[in-house]
């Protein structure tokens, strides 16, 4: 009990550090999809064969057959997003399967996006974590962490309440929530309505205020990943 109640109050102290603080909004934000469940108008990649709708979803597909020669990203054309709160739906399928959601990101050589991810796997192992995708953090919050980033690049981190019970039971192969909201340098991610990652990311020169949003597909062995109901509300 008493290890739980330091877990609870370390926690808390770095959601302050963080400013993590609820703040005045006047006027609600208009939501606005980002698909229009029947094609992939809007989007793009650098080979969409890789890519499709199905079950109202945009679908990254890999097979034995036809394997891209590197990560594949699908692309949101509408700009690059900045303070936001993102929903949606995803289900993902394959034993070694990757992919997550890229977040003010920037699109590199190949076509590859550099950047925040909202980590997910076939798995489960990495589902509910914050990523440095093709950069040289590598994990900035694990599912179940309250981290903190600092300017020099230290990095501390607390369990958030609750964390050995975070997605227990969760099936990546059926339909789950995800809610990615970043005000400033924090950010906070939810899945099925559960907060299971909180970053603070102040380090100068890696910490990013603004980007686009993707998906990926990895090579490898057969893989399917689907996301439906993209739902932006820019703060």
């Amino acid at each position: 009990m008493l290890y739980r109640s330091i877990q609870i109050v370390s926690c808390g102290l770095l959601m302050v550090v963080c400013g993590c603080a609820h703040r005045a909004n006047p006027a609600p934000p208009e939501e606005q999809s980002l698909f229009d469940g029947k094609t992939l108008q809007g989007w793009s990649a650098p080979d969409l064969s890789y890519f499709s709708v199905e079950d109202g979803a945009i679908t990254g597909t890999t097979t034995p057959e036809h394997q891209p020669p590197r990560n594949q990203f699908i692309v949101w054309q509408g700009g690059k997003v900045r303070d936001f709160e993102l929903k949606f739906e995803f289900r993902i399928f394959g034993e070694q399967s990757n992919s997550g959601m890229q977040f003010r990101s920037q699109v590199r050589e190949l076509g590859l996006v550099h950047g925040y991810q909202a980590d997910m796997d076939g798995a489960g192992k990495y589902l509910g974590g914050i990523w440095d995708e093709y950069g040289s953090r590598g994990s900035l919050a694990a599912r179940g962490e309250c981290a903190v980033i600092a300017a020099n690049g230290q990095r501390t981190a607390a369990a958030l309440p609750g964390a050995a019970e975070m997605l227990k039971g969760l099936n990546p192969h059926r339909w789950n929530t995800s809610q990615i909201t970043a005000i400033g340098p924090v950010i906070t991610l939810r899945i099925n309505a559960q907060v299971v990652a909180i970053l603070a990311d102040h380090e100068v020169g890696k910490a990013a205020a603004e980007g686009v949003l993707a998906m990926p597909i990895i090579p490898g062995k057969p893989m399917k990943v689907q996301f439906r109901n993209l739902r932006l509300k820019r703060l």
